[in-house]
């Protein structure tokens, strides 16, 4: 019944509408075109301005009326969403350093560790035999030094003594000879060989200054290089004994333990891995139309799923995009003092970017374009223009956008149905 009803209204206005424009084309008697000239052509120059009137007015009336509201932006705060996931401020795999069987491994998953907790305990085996052992050589490296230092200082002392006095006791000899040779008394063989014995004495000492005991600088230069390999073997041990106790670096959530007691690891194998949770950081995909009004230190409100509300920075801002997306990397850092929030949680980040002129309006007051773009409605000497804006913030009764110039008459309630260029008549709306 409801559908028949529906049928015949509209065959009611139908029939209302024709009847309306026969009665404009056919109203009149046969005679009203002769009339009409002939009044046309006895009228005065005074009547012109009458008939321009009534066409006016009759133009007027077919104007559609289209509420408005006189345009005043304020400042906004602009924000950037987007949306990300909270990972750890840093994620630390500890490696074992020497390999071994693992005697202890006290630490459990799960918890938190502090900095200088022992998480594994490598068996060393014979290594502290090996550190008692080297401490030894040590000890024998630095006696035999000693003593080749020692050696050569008084080794050369007493060689070049010796050979000052042979040398004193030659030239004497040589001098008394001389001397009896001048008188007779010493025949030409034994001057010869006194002559002799003095030239060797003097050769001897020369060779003694000049080799400075080469043999004694020798035994020093290999007791030192001994000395210094001992002192080498110790610290590789003693380093190896210190990598056989595996520590947290830093205080942190120890998520994963991969060895269990007595169990064998390799050098290099991982052994725990720990959650630096202290910070947490969020990285979020901002649009490249948005991402140079990112900067530094912009305050970020987080809303995270289950959790509430928290408050952090940007920290890093990506140099390179998203192939893909042509999005850029935004890092967030949330501080997380209690451990609350944990990885993998969904957040909505709410990027604090400035403030921005901007105009409260209706949603269901913008128009979309073509291309995306968002467009509003403005009166322009009664015409319609077409006006593009820029979403500054959003909300669900309210938005707030920029691109509208104060003082101009925006089209709301009716707006829908003109289009650019349309002649339009504005109802300024009462002020709220």
């Amino acid at each position: 019944m409801k559908f028949r009803s529906s049928y015949i209204w509209a065959a009611l206005v139908a029939l209302g509408a024709a009847g309306w424009m026969a009665s404009g084309m056919l109203g009149g008697d046969a005679g009203a075109p002769e009339a009409t000239t002939a009044q046309q052509a006895n009228s005065s120059g005074a009547d012109a301005p009458a008939t321009s009137s009534a066409n006016s007015a009759a133009a007027t009336a077919g104007t559609p009326i289209i509420s408005s509201v006189m345009v005043e932006n304020s400042k906004v705060r602009r924000s950037v969403r987007a949306s990300g996931v909270t990972q750890p401020k840093a994620i630390i795999t500890l490696s074992a350093e020497i390999g071994g069987t693992a005697r202890k491994v006290p630490a459990v998953e799960g918890r938190q560790v502090e900095a200088g907790d022992v998480l594994v305990v490598i068996d060393t085996n014979t290594l502290p035999a090996r550190i008692e052992a080297a401490k030894a050589e040590i000890a024998a490296a630095t006696t035999a030094l000693d003593s080749a230092t020692a050696q050569s200082r008084g080794t050369y002392n007493e060689q070049r003594a010796a050979a000052e006095a042979n040398l004193e006791v030659a030239r004497q000899r040589l001098e008394i000879a001389q001397k009896l040779a001048t008188q007779n008394f010493s025949a030409p063989v034994e001057l010869a060989q006194l002559k002799a014995n003095y030239e060797n004495a003097r050769m001897t000492l020369a060779q003694i200054d000049l080799a400075r005991n080469l043999r004694s600088e020798v035994d020093i230069a290999q007791n030192r290089a001994r000395l210094a390999t001992a002192k080498s073997n110790l610290a590789v041990l003693r380093d190896q004994l210190a990598k056989s106790t595996i520590k947290a670096p830093a205080a942190g959530w120890l998520e994963t333990m991969h060895l269990e007691q007595g169990e064998q690891i390799a050098a290099g194998a991982p052994a725990a891995t720990i959650l630096d949770m202290d910070e947490l950081k969020i990285v979020v995909a901002v649009p490249q139309t948005n991402i140079s009004e990112v900067e530094l230190g912009d305050p970020v409100n987080v809303n995270v799923a289950g959790a509430g509300m928290r408050k952090g920075a940007v920290t890093k801002i990506a140099s390179i995009s998203s192939t893909t997306t042509r999005t850029f990397d935004v890092e967030v850092t949330v501080p997380n003092p209690g451990r609350e929030l944990r990885a993998g949680m969904t957040v909505e980040a709410n990027i604090d970017v400035g403030f921005q002129p901007a105009f409260g309006m209706s949603p269901a007051h913008l128009s979309v374009a073509g291309d995306g773009s968002l467009t509003a409605k403005i009166d322009d000497g009664g015409t319609v223009r077409v006006v593009p804006v820029e979403l500054v913030r959003s909300g669900v009764e309210q938005v707030f956008v920029s691109g509208l110039a104060d003082g101009a008459t925006l089209l709301t309630f009716g707006q829908a149905f003109v289009n650019a260029g349309d002649p339009v008549r504005v109802s300024p709306e009462p002020a709220s």
